[in-house]
């Protein structure tokens, strides 16, 4: 099924918050936990997409998905985060590098802005060109 209404949404330091050291006792961000549901209510399909453990696994995927996937997915679960879709392997920007996507909205914008508020910033990036 092709899905036109995706939100992709990272998960360290966006749904959860890892002050403690051990991802399996993350704090969840419920603020964006909630904003999550009301999307998937209106008919969105939620990735989650992460970088978790490219470093200390030295970007080998396998070992992400036996390591690492498991608990995720316990995590997502015990904190009632809705997901269609975990995806593994995004990329590591390092401690001082960031993402750049045109299509990008920061956590705090998706939990206190509208979706059309949200639609109207994203097409103003257009015109930036």
């Amino acid at each position: 099924m092709h899905y036109m209404k995706k939100i992709i949404v990272d998960l360290d330091n966006t749904i959860s918050f890892n002050l403690s050291g051990k991802y399996s006792h993350a704090t969840p961000n419920k603020k964006l936990i909630e904003k999550l549901y009301e999307y998937k209510l209106n008919g969105f399909y939620i990735v989650i997409f992460t970088a978790r453990n490219m470093r200390t696994y030295k970007e080998n995927i396998g070992k992400i998905n036996i390591h690492t996937l498991p608990v995720i997915i316990d995590w997502l679960n015990e904190n009632r985060v809705p997901y269609d879709e975990v995806i593994v392997g995004k990329p590591w920007c390092g401690d001082e590098g960031f993402y750049v996507d045109d299509r990008a909205i920061r956590p705090s914008e998706l939990c206190n802005m509208t979706l059309e508020e949200i639609s109207n910033m994203l097409e103003q990036e257009k015109k930036c060109f």
